[in-house]
């Protein structure tokens, strides 16, 4: 039983370490570039030694990797049990579902928001989406030869990346918006690009 305690300890203790480390690596990202920061800066602003640092990273570009690399994952999370019909049919229960996540650790997700490295990460992640989509059965309907499936990619990549925009600025405090009203924001504007491919689409 005790030694079950401790391995449970240790393993929070762990998560504890390199959740430090990686805000640590996001703060410093804000201050200077990226090729000047080096792991002093890092131990120094997280408030740990460095054996502490090497016990779970070789380097700084593996806190930069893992960090893009749970961010995507998190953020993919919320398409889970999600087909592509579903999400077309009614994007609301994903925006939902993104908003609830961002608001429940806010300040992380600000600050990693916050990087360009990021933004560009989350911004790329768009093409892999817009394919997902284009795997619904109305568009395939709808998409009957070459040129309307570009028209409808197109289409989409103007809609992610504007979903992505604004949820970005809404992070970031550029955009005076409530992170909370997104959903319904989203959910309308959705509906109005959706609703165009498909008049565009049969005409």
């Amino acid at each position: 039983m005790e030694e079950k305690k401790r391995t449970k300890a240790e393993y929070r203790s762990s998560l504890r370490s390199k959740r430090l480390i990686r805000e640590a690596l996001i703060t410093m990202m804000r201050e200077k570039p990226f090729e000047k920061i080096t792991i002093t800066d890092i131990v120094k602003t997280a408030d740990i030694n460095r054996g502490t640092f090497y016990a779970h990273y070789k380097d700084i570009g593996e806190v930069l990797s893992s960090i893009k690399e749970l961010a995507i994952a998190e953020l993919s999370a919320a398409f889970d049990g999600m087909t592509p019909d579903i999400i077309l049919a009614n994007p609301r229960p994903l925006f939902d579902s993104l908003t609830a996540l961002l608001m429940k650790d806010r300040e992380y997700y600000r600050l990693i928001f916050a990087v360009e490295e990021f933004r560009e990460s989350v911004m790329e992640s768009r093409f892999r989406i817009a394919d997902y989509l284009m795997k619904s059965t109305s568009v395939q309907h709808l998409a009957t030869d070459s040129s309307q499936r570009a028209k409808l990619t197109g289409s989409l990549d103007f809609l992610l990346s504007g979903i992505i925009d604004l949820y970005t600025d809404v992070l970031c405090e550029k955009v005076p918006l409530d992170l909370e009203s997104l959903p319904e924001i989203m959910t309308k504007l959705s509906g109005s690009v959706v609703k165009q491919l498909t008049e565009q689409s049969v005409r």
